[in-house]
């Protein structure tokens, strides 16, 4: 299928067609119309022009066409985490680039869901998606926390596997990390050395690094931190509006707030936004660094995680493995870089930014 094709789909011209699937940083007019271009490329299983012509004359290449299946374990069709969708493209660019065909893009959350692993046959359920699939895959991608039992499904049908987490395998599979309880502690650290000690979480707790990042930072600083200012959830905005809520109704909130995701850090300056500047606004710092960090007012401040490189070294760890250049498990891991930005303030500063997006 071709540019042509997928710009009659989308109302777009194959010339921005091209330039989005081939660009990371391109940037269209609509971010919708980038985000339906790129749905249509996974419909139609777009294949690169000289991948296509090696496919269809059986002319040989300097480089061996593979089909490589993506799994994501943090969203569904329905609800997107915006980190995992940045990460979701660039891979797929990465993948283009690379003369690679995308076979499958399943999203399956039940993969990051520790107690739903634990109570089903996880060997089934992976059965059934690769005897759905069209053709037999050269490898797969993890995008996102999985859990152990399901790792080892998974590899029980598919010999190169490479993961992007912030959660380590542990060895299980090759991994591109980013480790997630290095993160946390980088943020702690630094809201320590602006002078708080009373310090929330919110986020995931179950068995994520970054909580246990949290934990033991603040152990550290603060021996007798309160139970109270952990508040567990799942990552949307929603919830970052309610953890905002939750804290401005205790008695002796915390002065700044750790969010694992950017996307909770930005529910929770929308709701300081609404009860106004008057009113309860702690410092907030979070990671992963979403294109909407940085459009914030006041701009969030946060950890920020190196997607196209994560996205690049996954393609390479994996195509290496296809081609049998390394058989031992192997582990590409990243530093976050701290991004100080305005809505994190020294616990002695009495002037209160105005929070609104």
């Amino acid at each position: 299928m071709s540019i042509k094709k997928i710009a009659e789909m989308t109302g777009a011209s194959p010339s921005t067609v091209g330039r989005v699937l081939s660009n990371p940083n391109h940037r269209c007019s609509s971010e919708k119309m980038r985000e339906r271009i790129l749905q249509a490329a996974r419909e139609i299983n777009y294949v690169p022009n000289e991948a296509a012509r090696n496919l269809k004359t059986g002319c040989p290449s300097k480089k061996e066409v593979y089909y490589i299946n993506i799994l994501l374990t943090r969203m569904t069709h329905e609800e997107n985490d915006p980190f995992f969708s940045e990460v979701v493209r660039l891979v797929e660019i990465e993948i283009r680039r690379n003369n690679c065909i995308i076979l499958n893009a399943w999203h399956r959350t039940e993969f990051s869901d520790d107690r739903f692993c634990l109570s089903e046959d996880m060997d089934a359920v992976v059965n059934e998606m690769f005897d759905e699939s069209k053709r037999r895959s050269d490898g797969l991608i993890i995008i996102g926390k999985c859990c152990t039992k399901g790792l080892k499904a998974l590899k029980r049908r598919e010999k190169n596997i490479v993961s992007i987490n912030r959660n380590s395998t542990n060895y299980e599979v090759d991994e591109v990390l980013c480790d997630g309880r290095k993160i946390a502690m980088t943020a702690i650290e630094y809201l320590v050395k602006l002078g708080h000690s009373k310090i929330g979480y919110v986020g995931d707790c179950h068995n994520e690094t970054r909580f246990a990042g949290y934990q033991s930072a603040v152990s550290r600083f603060n021996p007798e931190s309160d139970i109270d200012y952990i508040f567990d959830t799942t990552a949307n905005e929603e919830h970052g509006i309610r953890a905002m809520e939750y804290f401005s109704n205790l008695s002796d909130p915390p002065t700044a707030i750790y969010c694992a995701n950017d996307i909770l850090a930005i529910g929770m300056l929308k709701a300081m936004n609404r009860r106004g500047k008057r009113f309860y606004a702690p410092s907030v710092i979070s990671s992963d660094d979403i294109a909407e960090a940085q459009y914030t007012k006041p701009m969030l401040t946060t950890i920020s995680l190196p997607k196209d490189e994560m996205a690049r070294f996954a393609l390479i760890l994996l195509l290496d493995r296809i081609a049998g250049g390394h058989k031992n498990i192997s582990r590409f891991e990243m530093e976050g870089t701290l991004m100080i930005r305005e809505s994190v303030r020294p616990i002695n500063e009495l002037n209160e930014p105005e929070y609104y997006i």
